[in-house]
């Protein structure tokens, strides 16, 4: 969740955004503003949390709380003032003005942690629970991880937030892929899966410009042997209640972790190429997937990398897999190499594309029945699979 801060004082400014990140809220240095560049700021972007700390002087507040109330009042986002309690008039005014709650400065932590408890537990939950998506390749090259990534970024275009969550426990590269740093990973979580709750779960996700958001792979393959299937039941359980979608790029060697994470996924997209070692482990994965009573109904075939010289015949494969394929997305390695290179999903470093456009509408595909911004209902575009 998002916060912006604007202050004139530097000082508190610190210290109030210490405490939003510490809540797990997301609040980089370019959110923290002058009050008089807010209006500004909330004109481009609305923010789920707006802190306004209020100047030392009394003329100085006033003309702050009166520069709020003539702002437009930005669905979905509260308001929360930060200021002395010694002035009683002054608190009274900013709650009876466009201010939700007001924190005294001298208390910051207990009273923003009590503050926020409130917001928390105002806000809508989502109409229906998240859906899952998995992405799994039979074998390595498929380029499912660049897959996984795109497709995260178009939805949450769509839906202004969606999750990417690294189940590559030791190759895991999407961080790489959206040149993040992440300072926590899924291994973090499982490690403290006892007290595992909202605002842990929030601080351990790193936040990308596009709105995904995402839970890394274990830093350290040390670290590795904390992932549990528990842990990863939480941690869905817990996505689903944030997030409208929720991506998993898995692995393609079947643990007790990536198992568990495929049999709580509501669509397996699992992408492969028209190659004959390529065809025959999707067979094989379609075969175990059967042993694991994942229903067809569930899985999508993608052919990756489509239109390389002397692949197998789409007919051909379909043939030997006993299954339609779902879609296809296009062989465009400039578009692609350079992407990954920059740290950029090539949906917004070339939107125009082809492969961007055929990711799109994969995406739109797989978009079930969640709203998007503008409330329009989006339908099932699911095709499907015959046998």
């Amino acid at each position: 969740m998002i916060a912006l801060l604007a202050t004139d004082d530097e000082a508190m400014g610190v210290e109030v955004r210490k405490v939003l990140l510490r809540e797990g809220l997301d609040c980089p240095v370019s959110n923290v503003v002058g009050i008089d560049w807010a209006p500004e700021h909330l004109a481009r972007a609305t923010p789920d949390l707006f802190v306004l700390v209020l100047p030392a002087d009394p003329v100085g507040s006033l003309r702050a709380l009166d520069m709020l109330e003539k702002l437009p009042r930005q669905d979905g986002t509260r308001v929360l003032a930060v200021g002395p309690a010694a002035d009683p008039k002054l608190v009274l005014r900013a709650l009876r003005g466009a201010v939700d709650d007001y924190v005294d400065q001298n208390d910051l932590d207990a009273e923003f942690e009590t503050a926020l408890s409130r917001w928390r537990t105002l806000q809508p939950s989502l109409e229906e629970a998240g859906r899952v998506i998995a992405v799994v390749a039979p074998s390595g090259g498929s380029g499912s991880s660049t897959l996984a990534v795109n497709l995260a970024t178009v939805l949450a275009k769509e839906h202004k937030t969606a999750l990417l969550f690294d189940l590559k426990l030791e190759t895991g590269d999407l961080a790489a892929l959206l040149d993040l740093k992440p300072t926590h990973s899924l291994a973090d979580l499982c490690a403290n899966v006892s007290r595992m709750d909202r605002v842990l779960f929030e601080r351990s996700l790193a936040r990308h410009s596009s709105g995904v958001h995402l839970l890394a792979a274990p830093a350290q393959l040390s670290e590795v042997e904390h992932v549990t299937p528990e842990g990863i039941r939480k941690v869905l359980n817990l996505a689903r209640t944030l997030f409208p979608y929720v991506l998993m790029d898995l692995d393609h060697d079947f643990d007790a972790v990536q198992v568990d994470a495929l049999l709580q996924a509501d669509i397996i997209l699992l992408v492969f190429r028209l190659d004959f070692a390529s065809l025959r482990n999707t067979r094989r994965t379609l075969d175990h997937l059967e042993h694991l009573g994942i229903g067809q109904d569930r899985v999508r075939l993608v052919v990756n990398r489509f239109g390389q010289p002397k692949e197998v015949a789409a007919a051909k494969a379909e043939e030997a897999l006993g299954v339609k394929i779902f879609h296809y997305v296009p062989d465009d390695p400039r578009a692609v190499n350079r992407a990954n290179n920059n740290g950029v999903p090539f949906v917004l470093e070339a939107p125009s594309a082809k492969i961007s456009r055929s990711i799109t509408r994969l995406a739109m595909s797989v978009n079930g029945v969640h709203k998007a911004p503008n409330g329009a209902p989006k339908a099932h575009q699911d095709i499907a699979i015959i046998k």
